[in-house]
């Protein structure tokens, strides 16, 4: 069966050990791709993708890696990022189409959105709350428009898409964790998968309507989430 491997929140070098393990304990055959649901590393520390990308490469060889950026991402290091890791596919806000083996697979990637801004954000980013609310807009359009050119289309996320995997967290938090319009999003234009990460202490998985919604945040899952693909099917595997 086709498949596709997720992680997220690995937070190198934080939680690299774990990512390690994680990495040993996945099946050896390689997916189609890999996909990273941002926070890759901590602190905007851009030297330490490279490990994270050495353990996929040493365990799966040339499998193309697929990437949206996460908070910890910085803005000011994403430039550094793509011209640093271009083996890796960054995914921001647009949408790349990939084959896996027969199947047409469409991937729309995204930091996210929140309802509310962080106090940190408040504070020296207060323009995001414009790029929050705008953006689940322009991510239904490529979700819509992504769905009339592939067999599968996978919504990738670094917030959170869907309330019901941040049980777990603080309620008072979840404004800060995730944003009822993307949820909307995943509700009224129906990608096959939604992926996404951030909440570690959340659920791994929920259903919106109809749609699967994986947390593949390292910290929740401690695992490789494993997502199998077929035309008119979406299994999963933990």
């Amino acid at each position: 069966m086709d498949s596709v491997y997720a992680v997220s929140d690995i937070h190198s070098p934080r939680f690299l050990p774990l990512f390690k393990q994680a990495v040993s304990g996945a099946p050896p055959k390689p997916p189609c791709f890999i996909i990273l649901a941002g926070d890759i590393v901590d602190k905007g520390n851009v030297d330490m993708v490279k490990p994270v990308v050495e353990s996929i490469k040493a365990k799966w060889g040339n499998v193309g890696i697929i990437a949206v950026f996460g908070n910890e991402e910085y803005h000011s290091v994403r430039s550094s990022l793509v011209e640093r890791y271009d083996t890796v596919t960054w995914v921001d806000d647009r949408v790349e189409f990939y084959k896996c083996n027969e199947l047409k697979v469409a991937i729309v990637g995204t930091q996210g959105s929140l309802d509310r801004l962080t106090r940190w954000q408040s504070k020296h980013m207060p323009w995001l709350l414009e790029e929050y609310r705008r953006r689940p807009q322009l991510i239904r359009e490529l979700v819509r428009d992504s769905k009339a050119k592939a067999d599968v289309v996978i919504l990738v996320s670094h917030y959170a898409l869907a309330s019901g995997n941040l049980k777990g967290e603080d309620p008072r938090i979840w404004p800060e964790m995730y944003s009822k319009l993307m949820e909307r999003v995943v509700a009224e234009a129906k990608p096959d998968i939604a992926i996404h990460g951030h909440a570690h202490l959340g659920r791994s998985y929920t259903v919106v309507n109809g749609v699967p919604v994986y947390n593949v945040a390292l910290p929740a899952v401690k695992s490789i989430t494993i997502i199998n693909l077929k035309r008119g099917l979406i299994g999963f595997i933990k």
